[in-house]
């Protein structure tokens, strides 16, 4: 009969604590965010664009999408849509200010900090604090400005570095499509 009474109590006191958290289960709890005007200012993006540009290979076509995604709180940017150089570029915010994690062709992942924020030509630079690179010394892209022209015109241009050095720049002029 005890031992009968101690398992009601622990089954009691068990379904007294977890009761509150059944409530809840399966519940999405999102938090308000508040963005930075500068990743608003990347949401402006959203959709396709389509260019040109020389990857050092001669004039090439070239496919670029924006899209949200993690409830609005990241901007996905893949650029040469569908090419085997695809790469994608994640923009988020962090500690309140706009910074970007480019997944390159290279085989690397720098990280970069909006170095002017407010602005309306971005200028990303490789983060001193967290670069996210085996070694500073490797090829990787180091820095990205973005100029908005307009709202259907952008220009990208990314500085390449090698062995610590900049190699070289690479300009995308992007036009939004009418999709």
């Amino acid at each position: 009969m005890m031992k009968k009474l101690t398992v009601f109590t622990i089954i009691i006191l068990l379904s007294l604590i977890l009761s509150p958290l059944a409530g809840n289960a399966g519940e999405y709890q999102k938090t308000p965010i508040t963005h930075s005007g500068d990743f608003n200012k990347m949401k402006e993006l959203l959709g396709v664009w389509e260019g040109k540009t020389d990857m050092g290979k001669g004039m090439e076509s070239i496919k670029a999408t924006y899209e949200l995604t993690s409830a609005g709180n990241a901007i996905v940017e893949r650029l040469f849509v569908g090419q085997p150089h695809e790469m994608i570029t994640l923009y988020h915010d962090f500690k309140g200010r706009l910074s970007m994690t480019h997944y390159c062709s290279l085989g690397n992942q720098p990280h970069m900090d909006l170095m002017n924020p407010g602005e309306n030509t971005m200028m990303f630079v490789l983060s001193k604090k967290n670069p996210n690179l085996a070694s500073v010394k490797e090829t990787h892209m180091h820095s990205l400005r973005i100029s908005f022209d307009d709202k259907d015109d952008i220009t990208q241009t990314w500085t390449l570095y090698e062995k610590g050095k900049k190699k070289s720049e690479v300009v995308i002029k992007l036009v939004r499509t009418r999709v």
